[in-house]
């Protein structure tokens, strides 16, 4: 698999570029002859065969060890002291490009697009200081931790893996985790397989901007056939005839145009109700009876794999508690969230005073147009009733001036009962407005009372992640070479 010279020469580089950075550094690993090196290497690697989790395990450790391979054991401070080292000379990451070059020309040789499996794992951290924190879902609740991300290519072989600190979220890293690993690998990336964490509204977007192609299910489950408008008809899985998929789309109209992902339907023969939606973009050519089943590689792809893995390493040990204090994101993103909720509540408060007005200026303009036709009515009803007077006065007929007085006289009437029903009505909706604005204003102070009580000036501590990072490359470097040794050596029995 060419690990051993893809080692020697990422170690090689890091300790030159180490000795150019820190003049006179006097680091015992930059000295050491290259078969010490592999020594202490091996003792890393193996430490899950030896049933041990941590260099210091070794501190009181009885067992023969790796006696069978060199014909003694490093304890534990020579360990420890050599992955601090390793440390220092920031080994990791690039440790883990180039071993991720090496499993993908091993496994899949050539430069073909190939297509990748991602996954989430949690890691724990039991601390009382104040540190970055976020949702472990083995343990149900928010506290600090290690997020790690681990890559399989087809079949399920091991890719490698990154430690990012916990409060980080998949869409914010796959697509330009994607771009990275295609440059690393010198080939294209044709998608990846995800569960839910990537099935949401953000890995979407991100995913319609960037034009490319992935696949992932729905967080949430249990959608009712009614909630989607099928496009086409039900067809049988492909490898599943018991179950049938069709393509879809949102029934809301304006959830399916803001929700820039195409959907696939798949429920049980004689189901009306969908079992599982799978949401994602991929090339308009794949039929809806194709999707199940490359999202289902995922199980024995990669899932088994961890299993595994975690079979041969605790996968929640933490190496490193070197930390640094950071400014507290936990808290900015509440404060970001408190600020948010004040600018919502300042711009319905600003309506309701901008309703309020537009309210007074109608009662103020209603007053005065009825007032102006009053008056109008009443001086034609003077005039009229002097008239018909005059009339009365001289002996003649008055009767249509009588009859044009009880119109003008019902006109007036009608006039001013209209205005009292206009202004009854304007004078509720602004007593309304004015009791929403009032209670709109509370909320708005206890709003930015809330806003303001959160400490976004106090630092958290940040792990230093680069150790658990040289950690995680040896893990799953024995996985990998176990994995090699199985197909290459073994029997498939």
């Amino acid at each position: 698999m060419a690990i051993g010279s893809a080692i020697e020469t990422t170690l090689s580089a890091a300790i030159r570029q180490y000795q150019a950075a820190q003049a006179g550094a006097t680091l015992r690993v930059l000295t050491s002859e290259p078969a010490t090196l592999w020594h202490k290497l091996d003792h890393l690697l193996y430490l899950p065969i030896l049933g041990l989790t941590r260099p210091a395990d070794l501190y009181y450790y009885q067992g023969a060890g790796l006696q069978v391979l060199y014909g003694f054991t490093y304890k534990y401070l020579p360990l420890e002291h050599f992955l601090g080292q390793l440390t220092r000379l920031q080994l990791g990451y690039p440790l883990a490009t180039a071993l991720c070059c090496c499993y993908s020309q091993a496994w899949y040789p050539g430069a073909e697009p190939i297509f990748i499996f991602t996954a989430w794992h949690d890691k724990p951290l039991w601390t009382k200081l104040a540190a970055h924190s976020g949702p472990m879902s083995m343990w149900g609740r928010v506290m600090p931790g290690t997020k790690q991300l681990l890559i399989n290519g087809p079949a399920g072989h091991l890719l490698g893996g990154g430690d990012y600190p916990v409060d980080t979220c998949l869409p914010a890293v796959l697509v330009d985790l994607e771009a990275t690993l295609a440059s690393d690998l010198q080939r294209a990336i044709a998608y990846p397989v995800c569960d839910s964490e990537g099935g949401g509204q953000p890995t979407a977007q991100r995913y319609a901007a960037a034009g490319r192609h992935y696949i992932s299910v729905l967080p949430h489950q249990g959608y009712p056939l009614t909630a989607f408008r099928i496009s086409g008809t039900w067809v049988p899985v492909d490898g599943d005839p018991e179950r049938e998929a069709v393509a879809a789309q949102w029934a809301d109209a304006s959830r399916a145009q803001a929700a820039p992902r195409q959907l696939v339907l798949m429920r049980r023969l004689g189901d009306t109700d969908p079992t599982r939606v799978y949401a994602g973009d991929w090339p308009a050519e794949w039929p809806a009876s194709s999707v199940p089943g490359r999202f289902r590689q995922r199980w024995a792809g990669q899932e088994r794999r961890i299993r595994e893995l975690i079979n041969g390493a605790n996968r929640n040990a933490n190496f490193g508690y070197t930390a640094q204090e950071v400014p507290n994101r936990t808290q900015q993103r509440r404060w970001a969230a408190a600020q948010a909720k004040v600018e919502v509540t300042e711009t319905q408060v600003a309506e309701q005073g901008a309703a309020v007005t537009n309210l007074t200026e109608q009662l103020t303009t209603l007053t005065q147009a009825t007032q102006a036709s009053a008056q109008a009515l009443e001086q034609q009803i003077a005039a009229q009733e002097a008239a018909m007077t005059q009339r009365q006065a001289a002996g003649q007929r008055w009767r249509r001036l009588a009859q044009g007085l009880a119109r003008l006289r019902a006109r007036l009437a009608q006039v001013q009962t209209r205005a009292q029903r206009q202004l009854e009505r304007l004078q509720a909706m602004l007593a309304q407005h004015q009791a929403r604005g009032t209670a709109l204003t509370q909320e708005l102070a206890d709003r930015q009372a809330a806003r303001d009580a959160i400490d976004t000036a106090s630092q958290c501590r940040e792990r230093d992640l680069a150790k658990d990072q040289i950690m995680l490359d040896l893990q799953v470097l024995l996985a990998s070479l176990h994995d090699w040794v199985r197909e290459h050596y073994l029997a498939p029995t």
